[in-house]
């Protein structure tokens, strides 16, 4: 499948922001994304958790990473990054997820008995990654998960102005319709595609859909349901263009064992268990005992 043109004209509307640097979300942040799909939360991190991450990063891109991609496009300036499940070997990682309020504002969020990490992602565009945009998808296409329930806690590392922002389509995940997923490097089919899942929509030309987006700064982090629908321009910018993001599941999922990347499989579970193993652990509550 080509990468589709997400240079859309229409200007998107704004994502539905709260400021969460004195407290958890409340409820009229849950309300907001089970609406739309996606919010925005100010200051979700502060400084010395943006450090960790940033201390981590050269481990991670140096062979840490279970899943790692490195792209370099004829004719860009840089590369295109990212990893995936690097926190079980670099212990900043490890400190930034489990040892912070990240796994409090997605429990809060979820709303749910217990929470699971599924998975840490990092992504970095460097200055100049043009051509590095990312197509419409869903996250939930290229799991082994069943049920609703998983979100994408995507924090930004560097400023992040509307010219490389995220674009979503809004309240795309309340039917909980699966589409097929996209390959990333265009011009083929992806790997695992589910081929009996519809085609993704052309959202570009659908006047119908609402595309939200919003500026963000080092620590602000937008959730999103992993269905829905989300994409993102190349880099044209002369700086960094980096994200950190912990993906949760709630207590309801379950996997399901259709191909799919290792990063999101785990030898522990089987076909219809809960997720909880130690690849994916559970976090809130503890499974400390007393």
């Amino acid at each position: 499948m080509p990468l589709q043109d997400i240079s859309r004209q229409v200007k998107p509307l704004p994502v539905q922001t709260f400021d969460i640097a004195m407290s958890l979300p409340d409820e009229i942040a849950r309300i907001a994304l089970n609406k739309d799909g996606v919010i925005c939360l100010k200051n979700a991190h502060d400084p010395k958790w943006l450090s960790l991450i940033e201390t981590g990063i050269n481990q991670a891109l140096t062979g840490a990473s279970q899943n790692l991609d490195i792209v370099k496009k004829a004719g860009d300036g840089g590369q295109f990054s990212f990893s995936s499940q690097a926190w079980r070997q670099v212990d900043t990682f490890r400190e930034a997820i489990f040892e912070s309020r990240a796994p409090d504002i997605a429990w809060q969020l979820l709303d749910c008995a217990s929470i699971n990490l599924f998975y840490d992602f990092l992504l970095i565009k460097e200055a100049y990654t043009n051509k590095t945009a990312t197509p419409w998808h869903q996250d939930h296409a290229y799991y082994p998960l069943s049920g609703q329930g998983v979100i994408n806690c995507w924090t930004a590392l560097d400023t992040i102005p509307m010219e490389t922002a995220l674009r979503f389509w809004a309240e795309s995940h309340r039917s909980a319709c699966l589409f097929q997923a996209a390959n990333f490097a265009g011009g083929s089919d992806y790997e695992h595609i589910q081929s009996d899942h519809p085609v993704i929509p052309d959202i570009d030309n659908d006047r119908s859909a609402r595309i939200l987006a919003c500026e963000l700064s080092p620590g602000d982090m937008l959730v999103w349901d992993s269905f829905t629908f989300h994409s993102a321009p190349g880099n044209s910018l002369g700086t960094r263009r980096a994200a950190f993001s912990i993906n949760w599941a709630a207590d309801t999922i379950r996997f399901r064992d259709i191909p799919s990347l290792k990063s999101y499989r785990s030898k522990d579970i089987s076909d219809g268990d809960p997720m909880t193993c130690a690849k994916f652990p559970q976090v809130r509550p503890s499974l400390k005992t007393t």
